[in-house]
């Protein structure tokens, strides 16, 4: 009798052993397809931000290709608008002055808009710092509700 107990004990643990077998088997395959997986991810990641950045590098060409054409076409308006008025003057002595002073009130209005928009920048950054400090009072306070006393 003690034969076959050994003998129904060593075919159990060898059906252990081989079950434990399958199932690390079927752990490292697992292991191995979600490698597999992670690559091909990394992989379309790798392909998708190429296009994107040839994408990018397209619209940039276009965006200054068009902004050249805007301000071509801004400095012709302006060529015109200049002749035109020279013509309004039969000196042109008289117009070119005149003209100058156009000239003069157009970058003051520029300078002024350069102004406007630097004190709207420091504004907007004044904002973003106050919601910041917000967000740390109230985290501060989320904290103190949850764990301040414990």
């Amino acid at each position: 009798m003690p034969d076959e107990f050994s003998v129904k004990a060593l075919t159990g643990s060898l059906d252990s052993a081989r079950e434990s077998a399958k199932s690390l088997t079927k752990q490292v395959e697992a292991i191995q397809k979600d490698g597999l997986d992670v690559a091909q991810q990394k992989a379309q990641e790798r392909l998708r931000s190429k296009r994107e950045a040839e994408v990018k590098k397209r619209l940039a060409i276009h965006k200054a290709l068009a902004e050249y054409r805007h301000r071509k076409l801004i400095s012709q308006e302006e060529y015109n608008l200049k002749i035109e008025f020279l013509r309004q003057f039969k000196s042109t002595a008289m117009g070119e002055k005149e003209w100058a002073e156009i000239l003069k009130i157009k970058n003051e209005l520029e300078k002024l808009e350069k102004e406007e928009k630097a004190e709207f920048d420091g504004d907007l950054k004044n904002i973003r710092r106050a919601q910041f400090m917000c967000f740390l009072v109230a985290a501060w306070i989320a904290w103190a509700i949850v764990w301040g006393d414990k």
